[in-house]
């Protein structure tokens, strides 16, 4: 599984030749089991809806993450407060599962909207990249949702370790008929509104 060719220029500075060459292997298998475990709970429940396979899929997106990059050089996991999820990290890079598609064929960045997962949002606005560009405060404008989530305890757990983790997207099409349809991983900001600021990408795997 995976697409053809070596590491990008962009992977290689980051985790040494070696380790994103396992990376690009392994990142797309865990997000594979994942997907397959939630296919199994939907044809369990009996259910011709998603209800089943979409917490599912969202519980084993980081669990399998974990599972198959565990034994690599320089990982570890750390369980933010407050989370039902570990967040595994690679050689200081806190790696995010984002599923940002339901068809395949869509470059994750053009997807358009606001992110929705919380925790992956809050561990952009905290320890990600800066948007390109920054929306001004009016005065005596409310504070948005964003603005006034309490974040203390997240921002408290990652500070201490060390160094302290960078972000990193690893985003992946799917649906409980297909399959795993994409996998690509990069660098995205939160910009304003919810959206992202994309820096370097890199495909993973395509269904072909």
């Amino acid at each position: 599984m995976g697409v053809d060719g070596d590491p990008s220029q962009w992977s290689v500075e980051k985790f040494g030749p070696d380790l994103a060459r396992d990376l690009r292997a392994r990142i797309p298998k865990a997000l594979q089991r994942a997907v397959e475990l939630a296919q199994s709970a939907r044809e369990a429940s009996a259910l011709a809806t998603d209800h089943a396979f979409g917490p599912t899929r969202w519980k084993q997106q980081y669990e399998s993450l974990h599972e198959q990059l565990r034994e690599l050089p320089d990982v570890q996991d750390v369980h933010p407060p407050g989370a039902q999820v570990r967040v595994t990290i690679c050689r200081n890079h806190l790696l995010l599962p984002w599923m940002y598609a339901k068809r395949r064929g869509l470059d994750m960045r053009r997807v358009r909207g606001r992110l929705k997962n919380h925790l992956v949002r809050d561990l952009l606005i905290l320890f990600g990249p800066a948007p390109g560009y920054d929306e001004p405060t009016l005065p005596g404008m409310p504070a948005t949702p964003d603005e006034a989530r309490d974040r203390t305890l997240l921002r408290a757990a990652i500070e201490a370790l060390t160094p302290q983790p960078r972000t990193l997207l690893v985003g992946f099409a799917c649906n409980s008929d297909e399959g795993l349809l994409g996998v690509s991983w990069g660098e995205a900001a939160l910009a304003p509104g919810g959206g992202l600021d994309w820096g370097p990408v890199e495909e993973l795997f395509r269904l072909a």
